[in-house]
């Protein structure tokens, strides 16, 4: 399996089933590690955003009960920073007629992102622009990633939705002592600004909580699967952990919609 660019440029699949848009161009940015998206594979699988997983479904089905537009054709659902595309998984499993593609700087990420059937998963650097035609996208999510804003604005249809995800202040607030990175008080704003030019105002913006249980090994992998992974060591993460004795974490989101 391969891809063919205008230009006539070929990206051939590799075996488990990404392709890198990026061999020869390179990027700027360090992609997240192995270790950093194991870290994040077991947080998803201990169930840290369910809830945040459970509300993105719901949008998207209402979204879908709405849009008549596109109601006989397959929709397209395209995750930018996809990680091992858990959000984007659930998703397709909530809408079998509905195909995806998974964009994420991380290999190790894309090679579980693109073990669903319908999913292509895409090396790309979200901050070029996207291999995507225009008005081709009926979907976007963005969970905790950059955010193109014009960008995205060029690849959604008319109609189509764009949901980003973004932490508030008291975010994983008990592991902020342990290099985990603090949020800006004005984040939802600074988001809104950014959407501004291209969107307008947010259609809804809700909020995601909920307070869970962890172990020490678990609260270090919530540190290590963001940017702290690529400057500390997760064996001292859980030593630290174990130390401080964290049994509890906050999750504390916003969700914001725009529609094109």
């Amino acid at each position: 399996m391969g891809l063919t660019c205008q230009a006539g440029h070929r990206f051939d699949a590799a075996r488990q089933g990404y392709v890198n848009l990026l061999s020869g161009r390179g990027t700027a940015f360090t992609p997240d590690s192995a270790a950093m998206i194991m870290a994040r594979e077991r947080v998803q699988d201990g169930g840290i955003f369910a809830a945040l997983s459970t509300r993105l479904a719901a949008l998207v089905e209402n979204h879908s009960r709405r849009d008549q537009a596109s109601a006989a054709e397959s929709k397209l659902i395209v995750d930018c920073g996809a990680g091992t595309g858990y959000y984007l998984h659930q998703l397709l499993d909530a809408a079998p007629g509905a195909r995806s593609i998974a964009v994420d700087l991380s290999i190790p990420g894309l090679k579980r992102a693109a073990k669903h059937p319908r999913t292509l998963a895409l090396a790309w650097d979200l901050w070029r622009p996207l291999p995507l035609v225009d008005s081709s996208v009926d979907v976007l999510l963005d969970v905790f990633a950059p955010r193109n804003a014009a960008e995205y604005a060029r690849v959604l249809r008319p109609g189509g939705i764009a949901i980003v995800v973004t932490p508030r202040e008291g975010h994983l607030g008990e592991l902020h002592t342990s290099g985990l990175l603090r949020i800006q008080s004005e984040k939802l704003a600074l988001l809104e600004a950014q959407f501004g030019p291209a969107f307008g105002p947010p259609v809804s913006t809700e909020r995601v909580t909920a307070e869970l249980g962890v172990d020490h090994s678990l609260a270090a992998d919530l540190v290590f699967m963001g940017p702290a992974g690529h400057h500390r060591d997760l064996n001292e993460l859980r030593t630290e952990m174990r130390a401080v004795d964290v049994s509890t974490v906050t999750v504390d989101l916003d969700v914001s919609l725009w529609r094109r």
